[in-house]
Parts: C-alpha cells; structure tokens; sequence
C-alpha cells in the first residue's frame, strides 16, 4: 500500500460532503473506506491495521488490543468530540496520536434536545402514527410554558438548551460544578443550584455533560428518586451517563414520567427493555448529525491530518508528548 494510507470507519466522514475525501487523495493520501455498522466484519476491519497510518473512527471501541494490530499507525482522529471510545494512554505508550474535532456546532445538540423534549411532552409521535394509520384520535399533551427546565451541564450545548428554552417561556435552573459561577455572573434567566435542588424542583432535565468518570451513572437511582413523579428526562449527552437498569425500572414503576433519550450504554440499543416502555422516546444518536455540522467537522478532520503530515501541531491533539517521540520524517516518509 501507498505510505500515507489513511483508514475511514467514521460512519459520515466523506459521505455528507465527498470533497472530503477528495482533498485527502489529493494530498497523496491512499483512502480504505470500512464503514462502521452493528453487522461489520470485525476481523476483517482489523486485519487491514497492519497497513494503516491514519485511522478516522467514529465510535469503534480502540483499546489496546485493537492498536497492538496496528504496527504504522501513528494517528487516529475521531470523527466528533467524544473520545471515550479511544484508549488514550494506550495509545500514547504506543507513540500513537490521538486527535478529535472539537470545533462542532453545539447548536444543532440543543435543537434536538427540544425537538424531543417537546415531542414527548405533545406525544408528536403517537399521533403521527395514529393519523398514518388512517385514524383520528386526539393526544392529550403537556405544556412546558412556566414549567422548569433543568440543565445539567452549562457549557455551549446546555446554553443553547437555555435558550431555546427561554423562547418558550421556560423557567430554567442549572447546574455545572465547573462553570456554574461564570453563568451564574453573566446570566441572570438561569438560577444556578446544586444537583439535589436541581432534581427535586425540575418537571424536564437536560443532561449536557461529557462522559467522565464524575459523570458516569450520574442519574442513577439515588438521582432518579430525588425527581418528581412527572419528571421527564432528556438526554442527548452520552448514554452512560444514565444508569439504564435504574432508568428502566423508575420509567417502569412510574416514578418518573419519561426519558427521550438520542444515546445509548450500548449503541445500537439491541434488546435493551427500555425500548419496550411506552414512557420512552429514542432516535439513533443523530445530536450531531446535521448537514452544516458534518461539513464543519469533515473540514476539521482534514485540516488537522494535513497539518501534522505538514509538521505543524494543531491544538486538537489529546496527547501532544507524542510528537516529540516520532521523527519528522515520519510524516514525510511514511
């Protein structure tokens, strides 16, 4: 194979704006297309890393097994922000750099975020089916003018939450341990409180927060006690963050009203039993998944390839310590 040779399994790359590519061959790169897919061929993905240099992933889980195949690769960019599918210390042991595209539009997240808050709370989906079914009942919806909004998380994603949410006359309180004291200075429409308070007076919580291990099974049952009955949870963060079992079974016994979720712990969500509640409303981890934001994050994957094949060192390497180990020519000579 060509010495630069560059790996696609990010699902999108490429396919919303093909000029993607295109630039890269361009560039002299040699591009192996294997589409990530839940029916993928995993052992046949994995024997092509031997030959790879470059590996743009989506959500294909890169441990160290997976990067001992890999004896020339060098560098792995994911395809979005979320890098908990990449282990990062492995990778660095290995002299491997690892890249993300945090430059997204935070915008289109928020938007989805209402979309399903506001399709649970009108049961858009019912009525849908019903009306394509050739019948004509009525659903009886719930309002959320006056009601409060809690954002878990206020960086870009819970902010836009805030401000659509705003628009609809929404009272809103949020939390964020980290930022929390900036927005609580320079906003005056968000009440900025603890979690517990946040929880208990919420009637819609908006989960907008990272993966971490401070945020994993944040809403668990402690959590989900702490709602009210009539609460509904929205999540278009990262489905670990939510404690399913515990979701499933406070959905189940009604102790909470709902939870339109766009992620899943595991992704696709085959046999999980929240798909067989009638309280849950689910799309296929499309938060990010729009026209504008999959241009932005294309250019991104394909200006930072080219720049560190160029020698310079973009500001989106995770692990830069790496560079200073893997020779220059490298990157000129493959």
């Amino acid at each position: 194979m060509a010495s630069k040779t560059l790996l696609i399994t990010a699902r999108s790359f490429g396919k919303v704006d093909p000029a993607h590519i295109a630039r890269l061959r361009e560039e002299g790169f040699a591009v192996l297309e294997f589409r990530e897919s839940p029916d993928m061929d995993r052992k046949q993905l994995e024997d092509t890393l031997p030959d790879i240099q470059t590996w743009v992933v989506s959500s294909y889980r890169i441990d160290d097994a997976v990067l001992s195949k890999g004896e020339r690769l060098r560098l792995i960019i994911k395809h979005g922000i979320g890098v908990d599918n990449i282990d990062i210390p492995a990778a660095t042991r290995r002299d491997i750099l690892v890249m993300n595209t945090p430059q997204v539009n935070p915008l289109a997240v928020a938007d989805l975020a209402m979309a399903l808050l506001l399709s649970f709370t009108r049961r858009v989906v019912e009525a849908h089916l019903n009306v394509v079914s050739g019948n004509w009942n009525q659903f009886l919806g719930t309002g959320v003018y006056g009601k409060t909004l809690g954002i878990i998380g206020l960086g870009r994603i819970g902010l836009g939450v805030a401000d659509r949410a705003k628009g609809f006359g929404m009272t809103l309180v949020g939390f964020d341990p980290y930022v929390g004291e900036q927005v609580r200075m320079q906003r005056d429409d968000i009440s900025v409180v603890d979690l517990e308070t946040l929880l208990r007076t919420s009637d819609f919580i908006s989960l907008n927060v990272p993966l971490s291990d401070e945020t994993l099974g944040l809403i668990g049952r402690s959590a989900l006690q702490q709602m009210k009955p009539s609460a509904i949870v929205v999540n278009t963060s990262r489905g670990r963050i939510v404690d399913e079992d515990a979701m499933y079974e406070a959905l189940r016994d009604q102790r909470v009203a709902g939870y339109a979720t766009d992620v899943f712990e595991e992704e696709p969500p085959v046999g999980s039993p929240l798909l067989t509640l009638p309280n849950v409303l689910c799309t296929s981890h499309i938060g990010w998944y729009t026209k504008e934001s999959m241009k932005l994050l294309g250019d991104q994957v394909v200006d930072s390839v080219l720049a560190v094949y160029g020698g310079v060192t973009p500001g989106n390497i995770l692990n830069p310590e790496v560079l200073s180990r893997v020779s220059p020519d490298f990157w000129r000579n493959g």
